[in-house]
This record gives C-alpha cells, sequence and structure tokens, in this order.
C-alpha cells in the first residue's frame, strides 16, 4: 500500500490497488488502446470531445511524478519539478519529476492522455496540459512537500489540481492543524479547482473523520465499479460538501474490471496497464474539469455543472452529500 506521511501524524494516499469494465469501445478516438478504457465511456467523455478536449487548461498533477519522456504524455508536460524535502516552501521545488513508482504516469493519463495520435489510451481532457510536481519518495510522502506541490503546479499556471491522496488525511489535517488544508485554499483562491479522492480504506466507513471534511474548497471523488456501483474499497465521502464518484475499477483480480492508463515500469518505455482506487477515479472528475474551463466556465461554474449533471448513482454509506457518479457529456451540454 501506498502510504502518505505527514509529520507527527499519519495518512492513507488514495489507491494503488492493481488489478471494472465492460462497457463498449469508445472508437471516438484512434487510440488502439481506446477499447479497453470503459471509464471514459461510462462518463461519456467521447461524446463531450465533440465540444471540449480541454485545450489551453493546465492540470496540475501532484504525486509520484510522471514518467517524461512517454509517448503518451510528454508532449503535454509544460513544466515539471521535485518537491521533495521541500518543508512546504514551493520554493524550494527542483529537479527532476520523473516518475519512480508509477501512480502519478497512471493518474496523468487517465487526466490527459493525448488523443488521436494512433498510440496507446487517450486522457478525459486529451488536449490539456501537465504541470507536475514530484511529492513522494517511492510509496511516502511526507504532507509538507505535498503542499509545497499544490503551491508550485497552482503557481505553473494550473487551473486543476489532481490529488490522488486522501484517506485518513482529512483526520490528520482537522487534528494537527493543517499544511495540506491551507495549501487546498491557496490553490482556490487563485482560480484552481483542487480534485481529492476520498481514498481507499473505508477508513470512515467506521465513522472515523466522517465529519472532517468540513467547507474544505475541493471537490472528494469516491470509486465506483464496473456495475456504476460504489467499490468495496472506496472511502465514504463524508460530509465534504462537494462530492462526487467516478471510474474507479472494481479492485479485483480481472484486468478489464480496472482503468487502463499509461505507466511507468523500470527498466521499460511507453508502458500502459491496469490499476484500481480511488486514486484512478480523482482524475476522470480532473479531466472533467479542464473540459469545462475550456468551455470558458469559472471555477465556481464547473464546480456546480459537475455536481448538478451527475447521474443519481448510489455513493454508498456515510456519504449523504453526495451527488452521484459523473457525466461528463451531460455537464458539457451534450445530452441533457
Amino acid at each position: 500500500m501506498i502510504r502518505f506521511f505527514r509529520r507527527r501524524a499519519v495518512a492513507v494516499l488514495a489507491g494503488f490497488a492493481l488489478v471494472a469494465a465492460l462497457a463498449p469501445p469508445a472508437h471516438a478516438s484512434n487510440d488502439p488502446f481506446s477499447d479497453k478504457q470503459w471509464g471514459i465511456n461510462v462518463i461519456g467523455a467521447p461524446a463531450a470531445w465533440a465540444r471540449t478536449t480541454g485545450k489551453g487548461i493546465r492540470i496540475g498533477i501532484v504525486d509520484t511524478g510522471i514518467d517524461l519522456t512517454h509517448e503518451d504524455l510528454a508532449a503535454h508536460i509544460v513544466a515539471s519539478t521535485s518537491c521533495l524535502d521541500t518543508d512546504g516552501n514551493q520554493f524550494k521545488c527542483g529537479g527532476s519529476a520523473q516518475d519512480d513508482f508509477g501512480h502519478g504516469t497512471h493518474v496523468s493519463g487517465i487526466a490527459a492522455a493525448i488523443k488521436d495520435n494512433r498510440i496507446g489510451v487517450a486522457g478525459v481532457a486529451p488536449d490539456a496540459q501537465l504541470v507536475v510536481a514530484k511529492v513522494f519518495k517511492g510509496a511516502t510522502a511526507d504532507s509538507t512537500d505535498v503542499a509545497a506541490g499544490i503551491k508550485w503546479v497552482v503557481d505553473h499556471g494550473a487551473k486543476v489540481v489532481n490529488l490522488s491522496l486522501g484517506g485518513a488525511l482529512f483526520v490528520a489535517s482537522a487534528a494537527f492543524g493543517s499544511d495540506f488544508s491551507s495549501s487546498i485554499e491557496y490553490a482556490w483562491a487563485r482560480g484552481a479547482v483542487p480534485v481529492i479522492a476520498s481514498g481507499n480504506d473505508d477508513l470512515f466507513g467506521a465513522g472515523i473523520g466522517s465529519n472532517e471534511y468540513g467547507d474544505i474548497d475541493a471537490l472528494v471523488v469516491g470509486a465506483t465499479g464496473h456495475d456504476d456501483k460504489a467499490t468495496g474499497y472506496t472511502s465514504p465521502t463524508g460530509n465534504a460538501k462537494w462530492a462526487l464518484m467516478a471510474p474507479g475499477g472494481t479492485g479485483n483480480r480481472v484486468d478489464d474490471d480496472n482503468i487502463y492508463s499509461t505507466l511507468w515500469a523500470k527498466g521499460k518505455k511507453n508502458q500502459y496497464g491496469y490499476l484500481a482506487g480511488t486514486s484512478m477515479a480523482a482524475p476522470h472528475v480532473t479531466g472533467a474539469v479542464a473540459l469545462l474551463l475550456a468551455q470558458g466556465l469559472t471555477q465556481e461554474q464547473a464546480v456546480d455543472r459537475i455536481l448538478s449533471t451527475a447521474d443519481p448513482v448510489s455513493c454508498g454509506p456515510h456519504s449523504d452529500y453526495c451527488r452521484g457518479r459523473l457525466n461528463v457529456a451531460r455537464a458539457t451540454g451534450v445530452i441533457k
């Protein structure tokens, strides 16, 4: 399991479950693995591309980095850095954002892999640009580095920030005051929409921390499986004021039931593979926000549109304010 460490507090990063799927092939791009991408079909992304592809919008990825030379991502990376050992100061970020774990590369592809290049897969916002901050050493990170990463990507033009972290993070934030929460508000105040994975441990299902989301200005995302129901692993969205679900994969051993995207693997180039988790659900929403921002919506309008057009599926227990599952075709106005 990937773990997220806060100084003097521990939290769990959302989702690296290996190995839901069965939706019909996309056929909306010429990318050879489009038939494996059931998640983008469920949310209606191929239909939305008729109106917007996210062009001109920068997506911030704060994660394990990105495969800087990946054939389906490299052309969209406009800025990248390492924010390791920065003690929360984004001005100390520097060095390479090269992924050495794989998680960040997978997340990046879901959000913004290049479409119609006859290579690999397509992202939800296939013409968006990527701004990447590496904040993990392998499977672990310090919360102050995450905070620096958030601020760095926003300072470098990100208008939506993907944070596939989650888990007990909000418990730690509430109890110990909060580099993380303040960096979320830093992003929102500067016109960026933070998107946070709810976590994979169902911590809140036990009633722990389910009231700790409070009024944080971020979209909190849980995961649905191939059956369009909340997965067994997804943490509830608790009392998050802006909450919804998106495809994250069933998390079982059947590859086709999980999320297919770009991947990094040691000693190999241009890899693709299946993963599952709320980490995979969040970038579907991140890409959707980019599509709406490219249509000219403000950050507030984009959040409202995504929530008001979600399909009314069950979000599972302890998710009372969750609006349902993302429908980007309806959000972008392609369908009513």
